[in-house]
């Protein structure tokens, strides 16, 4: 009986020594395949021959590790392409006006300069100067809201007439530009619940943007789902449509020498924070940008 036992006990001690031989001869082998991962950065995954759970468990614990590693690894890439291009596109900005003022205030010290060019020049340098100056508050308000600065007040806004009022204040504008102005504004109030001042900043941002990039027509309708603002737009493709609403993106800086993209990048941040949604979609020549907030026409607080 006693020679039973000790064999018993030293098969046990046999499997016991060999599974932990086998544990971390898997281990080593883990350890060398992380190390090779890691040192040659790739998509590779651990894989084991083990049947052990905790063996099992421990490589989809360090797979799952090293997936999230690639994916904020991809992601800081991503971050920081969009700062060198958000750099550079702040430097044209800043840079194109600078320079235009600085070379029209070289031209208004010229002796030889008539009083009726000398005036000329001097508005041509005080527009530069109020580019700037819009940029620069874009920016601050940007960064503002990013940062979780603005406080936002919900109430019940007509927005049937707030449409109205800011259509009426942006009409000669959009007369002097040759737009052709089409509005659908149903007579019956429309309400949303939303900040006021915020939501006419999204509105003022969107029709701003068509004045910079768009042409030939605006058309501006507003329904219990939303409000949708459609403008002429040749020169977008679908990339780009993707990108609109992306902080300090431009519809061609090189080409159009225009501004900056924060307007719909505004525009996009107030609307999600008043818990709504913006999207734009483009069907031929046509851009439609389409904001959707918490609308009715009987909606009640």
């Amino acid at each position: 009986m006693m020679y039973l036992i000790c064999a018993v006990l030293a098969l046990t001690l046999a499997a016991s020594l060999l599974r932990l031989f086998l544990l971390k001869r898997e281990l080593r082998h883990l350890t060398q395949s992380l190390e090779q991962i890691i040192q040659t950065d790739t998509n590779v995954q651990l894989t084991t021959t083990s049947l052990d759970g905790n063996i099992l468990a421990f490589t989809k614990a360090i797979n799952d590790a090293l997936e999230e590693s690639r994916h904020n690894h991809f992601e800081r890439q991503r971050t920081e392409a969009a700062l060198k291009r958000a750099i550079t596109n702040i430097s044209h900005d800043l840079r194109t006006p600078l320079t235009s003022a600085k070379g029209y205030m070289q031209l208004m010290g010229s002796e030889s300069l008539d009083e009726q060019d000398r005036v000329q020049y001097a508005q041509i340098v005080q527009g530069r100067l109020d580019t700037l100056s819009e940029l620069m508050d874009a920016l601050f308000e940007f960064s503002r809201i990013t940062e979780g600065e603005l406080e936002f007040e919900s109430q019940k806004v007509d927005v049937s007439s707030l449409l109205r009022s800011l259509l009426s204040e942006a009409y000669p504008d959009l007369e002097e530009k040759g737009f052709r102005l089409e509005v659908d504004i149903p007579n019956e109030s429309i309400y949303c619940i939303c900040d006021e001042v915020y939501l006419k900043r999204v509105v003022q941002n969107l029709i701003k943007n068509v004045l910079v990039h768009g042409r030939d027509y605006m058309r501006v309708s507003l329904t219990d789902d939303a409000l949708e603002i459609t403008n002429a737009a040749d020169d977008l493709d679908r990339l780009e449509i993707d990108q609109i609403f992306d902080r300090f993106y431009t519809f061609d800086a090189s080409r159009s020498g225009k501004n900056t993209g924060l307007g719909l990048a505004i525009a996009k941040e107030l609307t999600t924070r008043m818990g709504g949604r913006i999207t734009a979609s483009r069907e031929g020549s046509a851009l439609s940008v389409r904001v959707e907030l918490p609308c009715g026409s009987n909606l009640v607080q």
